[in-house]
């Protein structure tokens, strides 16, 4: 049956996850591990931290069980992951500062490609023709693993929003994994979905529990994992549109929110109220609304992306392209990407 693994993968990572969450929850509340609410706060009360040991938990362990010995993707998420996790929990205890954590995301990066994940090659999408990188593999492998780490973290912004985004993306790359005949790598990408959407009952709105910078930077490395040795590194050329379309939303985000605050003056790492996320809650919309559409539109992109494998490439390309063009001048003109703060309604955001 086809799936069959990743279904199982699937259902016992959701399990897993499901079932230790309420009992690190407790843990947290008992520690005093909680996230009190201060300026940028979304939520009112305090909530507890460390919910992301219990997907790193759900995820690792149904990987342990189901992997396969050509697979390298599962000890790069396991003890690559494990830092992240330790330096991501540090962090919700006892702030680090940016360069701090910076340090320990690379750290981690240059445990994953010690294990032995890398960039080696990339795919033209439009001529097929494969593209050894040599020398620059190993830098474009630590960025890739960084940036994805960043690019959940500052995803989680809302109750739901970064599980949910990992747990769709996840979702539809294991279709594309197969059809990339990266099928060995599929069930480790059924596995962090169903440790994304295990956790999500609890931290949907009104969240009990947020999952932290740990199971942030965490979901972003694995996915990072996931990405190079199931798609990145596939001759499929267009299935590496899969991951980065149905991510769209928070990387044009991240980019945005780069520009922006570089234009002002401000580090990049400096926080702000001025994400999609936020600009959805001042157009009036409750974070459930957000949050949902957010889902929505990443589920489409992802969407797009599968299809994209199926067309020839001089179609698949330009689609997507027209596509990604479409939802930038839209999320423009929405006031969803200004570059400054710009009021839309009474300013409801609560958590950054």
């Amino acid at each position: 049956m086809r799936f069959e693994k990743e279904t199982v993968a699937f259902c016992l990572a959701f399990v897993i996850s499901f079932g230790l969450t309420p009992l690190i929850r407790m843990i947290a509340k008992k520690t005093g591990a909680m996230c009190y609410p201060n300026s940028r706060s979304v939520h009112r009360t305090p909530i507890p931290y460390l919910g992301g040991i219990a997907m790193y938990l759900g995820s690792v362990i149904t990987m342990s069980v189901l992997k396969t010995g050509e697979n390298i993707a599962f000890p790069a998420i396991a003890l690559g992951g494990l830092v992240i996790l330790i330096v991501g929990v540090i962090d919700d205890l006892w702030p680090l500062k940016p360069w701090q954590k910076l340090i320990g995301q690379f750290i981690s990066a240059v445990v994953v490609v010690r294990l032995g994940v890398s960039i080696s090659f990339l795919t033209n999408p439009f001529s097929g023709e494969i593209l050894l990188l040599g020398s620059i593999a190993l830098p474009l492998t630590l960025l890739w693993v960084v940036s994805f780490e960043n690019l959940i973290n500052w995803s989680d912004g809302l109750d739901g929003l970064a599980a949910g985004i990992v747990g769709i993306t996840s979702a539809t790359m294991i279709f594309a994994m197969n059809e990339a005949g990266a099928v060995h790598v599929a069930p480790e990408a059924a596995a962090l979905a169903g440790a994304a959407f295990g956790f999500l009952p609890f931290n949907f709105h009104p969240a009990s529990i947020f999952m932290g910078d740990a199971g942030a930077m965490y979901l972003g490395l694995a996915l990072s994992v996931l990405s190079v040795q199931g798609l990145v590194k596939s001759a499929v050329a267009m299935s590496i549109l899969v991951p980065i379309l149905t991510l769209m939303v928070p990387i044009s985000d991240m980019a945005f929110s780069i520009l922006r605050r570089k234009l002002s003056g401000k580090a990049a790492s400096q926080a702000d109220k001025d994400h999609i996320h936020h600009r959805l809650l001042e157009l009036g919309m409750s974070q459930r609304q957000a949050v949902l559409a957010i889902y929505l539109v990443s589920l489409g992109f992802g969407a797009l992306g599968l299809v994209s494998g199926f067309v020839p490439l001089s179609t698949g390309g330009p689609l997507a392209g027209l596509a990604v063009l479409g939802m930038f001048v839209v999320a423009y003109r929405a006031g969803l990407l200004s570059l400054g703060h710009k009021k839309t309604g009474q300013d409801r955001s609560r958590r950054g």
